[in-house]
């Protein structure tokens, strides 16, 4: 989720893969899914993992740098009106748990 310069920004970014930053693989508590993940960077510095099933957690191993490097060049930004229209449109409402779609 993107907003005008002047305001905070949100960044969300769907990570298809596992996520390993310290060396031991992420796993979702609610599900015990192991990828297709949705970050979310909340400026400044605060990163949330949310998966399909809609568990969403603060995430203390990853960095901003992580979702910066999980964005693809070629994809195009879009502003979401809340974030439960992001979720939805992104796939991360629950509708698809249990599912990894890429």
């Amino acid at each position: 989720m993107t907003n005008s310069a002047d305001r905070n920004t949100t960044l969300a970014i769907p990570h298809p893969g596992p996520l390993n930053s310290c060396g031991i693989t992420i796993t979702c508590a609610a599900c015990n899914a192991t990828r297709d993940w949705l970050l979310i960077h909340v400026h400044p510095d605060l990163v949330f993992v949310r998966c399909r099933c809609t568990h969403e957690w603060l995430e203390q191993d990853l960095e901003p740098t992580h979702v910066n490097e999980a964005r693809d060049d070629s994809s195009e930004e879009r502003e979401w009106a809340s974030f439960e229209e992001m979720y939805r449109g992104l796939g991360f409402d629950g509708i698809f748990a249990g599912t990894y779609l890429s």
